[in-house]
């Protein structure tokens, strides 16, 4: 049984602390009969959200594996919804580009922007990054995705270069880092797909 008490949750064994800050950025699952408690045909949610939890305390990103349709989502949100964690969500098809997941241009008061997109907002603020429909990515994007996911590093169009929270450290005692931004230490990627494609 799932239960929050003090912004801590607890499923079974598990325990983390969630965040009492609101903020719209915080989903809402659509609620299951009774809400927190899960009736016995949702055992499969509360394992995966226990797996989660145990992947959360560890710092690691996710990827969780299953059938195609919205059950997938609706456990990346549950968690985070849990939590109080902020998230930022992309779906991804077969024509998402590098301008999707990093930085979009757009001319605002007559002067060309660049406006950071869900992954870059993610990574600078600490929130959760859901990645939907991973396995539909084309070849071009893997890379960018990979080495955000694995070094937390993404170079961006308007010359700013995300990099570990480890990196930044090691390069704000060597110098100016004006046009380097650190990854937040908070930040965390679930990635959704399905083993059927791709």
């Amino acid at each position: 049984m799932a239960q929050c008490a003090r912004r801590v949750v607890s499923i079974g064994d598990v325990s983390l602390e969630g965040k009492d800050r609101p903020s719209y950025l915080v989903p809402v699952a659509p609620t299951l009969r009774g809400g927190l408690h899960v009736p016995k045909e949702s055992q499969s949610e509360l394992a995966a959200l226990r797996w989660m939890m145990q992947k959360a305390i560890l710092q690691q990103d996710m990827f969780l594996l299953g059938p195609p349709g919205p059950w997938l989502r609706h456990v990346a949100f549950r968690f985070c919804e849990l939590l109080g964690w902020e998230v930022e969500y992309v779906g991804i098809t077969q024509d998402t580009g590098e301008a999707d997941l990093k930085q979009r241009c757009e001319i605002y008061n007559g002067s060309v922007t660049h406006v950071d997109q869900p992954p870059v907002k993610a990574a600078i603020h600490g929130r959760v990054l859901v990645l939907e429909g991973i396995e539909k990515a084309e070849r071009n994007v893997l890379p960018l995705l990979n080495n955000l996911l694995e070094n937390r590093e993404m170079s961006l169009e308007d010359r700013r270069f995300l990099l570990s929270p480890h990196r930044a450290e090691r390069l704000a005692e060597q110098g100016n880092l004006a046009e380097l931004v650190s990854v937040h230490k908070d930040f965390l990627v679930i990635a959704l797909g399905s083993p059927s494609r791709g």
